[in-house]
């Protein structure tokens, strides 16, 4: 499926919010669950506002959004990368990350960052990402998430 992506803006922060909900969702996490990690799913205009963020539409339909964040000269961070449930499986997330690796390449940056969902592991490292190690959640203490970089030159 081909899909247009451009960047967001301020007033589109609820529907990502949103859309990264119905998304961390979509894997079978529980109601307790969910509560823990909301902050971490709610965007707002002065974070579309500071750091990068493109949303993947069709219509006018949002089918997925991504954010990027410049850690340092050499590297950036996939902050989030989130589809659409309905659209899951569909090349919207691929589509997504190859459009983040060319705005990361055009900052000069040599790595992209991923603390990716356990269950995104797989579909990054199907676009290329390597494992490197673990990380502690943010949201969940005791929590590891798969740390994985993708090489950018």
């Amino acid at each position: 499926m081909s899909v247009i992506i451009t960047q967001a803006q301020a007033h589109d922060a609820a529907a990502i919010g949103a859309l990264a909900v119905r998304s961390k969702a979509h894997w079978g996490y529980d109601e307790a669950f969910m509560q823990q990690v909301k902050a971490e799913l709610t965007y707002q205009a002065n974070d579309i506002q500071q750091h990068p963020t493109f949303i993947a539409s069709k219509g006018s339909n949002l089918l997925g959004f991504y954010q990027l964040i410049a850690i340092d000269s050499s590297t950036a961070e996939l902050d989030a990368l989130f589809v659409d449930p309905d659209f899951i499986g569909q090349g919207v997330g691929a589509q997504l990350f190859s459009h983040a690796v060319t705005k990361a390449r055009a900052k000069h940056h040599l790595f992209l960052k991923i603390q990716s969902d356990p269950y995104a592991a797989d579909f990054y490292r199907k676009q290329g990402c390597l494992q490197v190690g673990t990380l502690e959640s943010l949201s969940i203490p005791g929590r590891l998430l798969p740390l994985m970089v993708y090489p950018l030159v």
